[in-house]
């Protein structure tokens, strides 16, 4: 996926849905998730690199995954961009990446 899931504003909370597509979502022992800046390169977004990542907030949402949250006072802080989010999940002690980046744009506010 190279496409822009989501747009925020910066100020507010982010929540996107970590859906579990395959598996069961019980045997997940540990998740985390971060968010990283994202840039465009040759007509593709791909992640910065040299940037920091961000750490999300993790909670279940039932049998069917997992949301990933970042507040809105840390959006606060932040430059309007595209920014990249991934998961990692702890699966009986093999450690598994997201498949696809999910891409997000952080917006200001027409009313600041």
């Amino acid at each position: 996926m190279n496409g822009i899931i989501g747009s925020f504003r910066i100020g507010e909370d982010v929540s996107v849905a970590l859906d579990a597509l395959t598996g069961d979502p019980a045997t997940v022992t540990a998740i985390s998730a971060r968010m990283k800046p994202a840039k465009v390169t040759a007509n593709r977004i791909v992640l910065d690199d040299s940037a920091a990542a961000i750490a999300m907030q993790v909670a279940a949402q039932g049998s069917a995954g997992w949301i990933a949250t970042l507040s809105h006072t840390a959006t606060a802080g932040l430059t309007p961009g595209i920014y990249g989010i991934d998961a990692r999940l702890t699966i009986g002690g093999a450690v598994e990446m997201t498949e696809q980046t999910g891409f997000i744009a952080l917006t200001l506010a027409a009313v600041a």
